[in-house]
């Protein structure tokens, strides 16, 4: 499973892509939290050499989802096209599949929409975990059965799991074979730590000095 930073905070993207990050996502109320313009956003990361890159399409209507698609396609030819799951959406994802522009459907939340969406074409589906769970679902079932049914079917769709809560859900959706993780900052950042990596590690230090000492 590979990473995708979940984020449109600057420095917490720039500080994970260079530990290994694969991609960057984000979505309208990280621009607006974080005051970022979204088309500067688009560009600047742009330059980077990412495995994955989402730029959003907002309109409520077919005819403007399409122009948001073409000024993204214009900044970056190989950008993938997030779309909202609904039914404009999921024309919109036909029509940029046959003309073999990347898509991403999001706000999925069970398994009838996914099926729709990868019938549309999807590359790319984002399964929401931890809203399923706040609404009484089971967010880890319902994306395993997802993944299970892409795995069965041979599906070209890959699972991007998004809106992960805890490590728990972090560590069990790589089992289940999910493709990527949109991983917010602050959750990666601790599925880094573990409190006998840094015992172990100061401990090598100390013995390595002493190493050093001796062969002098």
């Amino acid at each position: 499973m590979k990473y995708i930073i979940d984020s449109a905070n600057y420095q917490e993207i720039d500080e994970v892509l260079k530990m290994g990050i694969r991609g960057v996502t984000a979505n309208a109320s990280m621009y607006l939290k974080n005051n970022v313009d979204f088309y500067e956003f688009i560009k600047k990361y742009t330059n980077e050499d990412l495995e994955f890159l989402s730029g959003e399409v907002m309109s409520e209507s077919l005819e403007g989802m399409i122009e948001e698609t073409e000024r993204l396609i214009a900044l970056n030819n190989d950008i993938v096209i997030k779309i909202n799951f609904s039914k404009e959406g999921l024309e919109l994802c036909r029509l940029l599949h046959k003309r073999g522009i990347k898509t991403a459907v999001t706000l999925i939340f069970n398994v009838n929409q996914a099926i729709a969406a990868i019938n549309a074409g999807a590359d790319y589906l984002f399964p929401f975990i931890g809203r399923n769970d706040e609404i009484g679902a089971d967010g880890l079932s319902i994306i395993k059965a997802i993944q299970d049914i892409i795995t069965l079917k041979g599906y070209k769709t890959k699972v991007v799991a998004a809106s992960i809560k805890n490590l728990n859900q972090l560590a069990k959706i790589a089992l289940y074979g999910i493709d990527y993780a949109a991983v917010p900052y602050n959750l990666y950042m601790r599925s880094l730590d573990h409190e006998l990596t840094v015992s172990g590690a100061k401990q090598f230090i100390e013995d390595f000095k002493k190493v050093k000492k001796e062969y002098k």
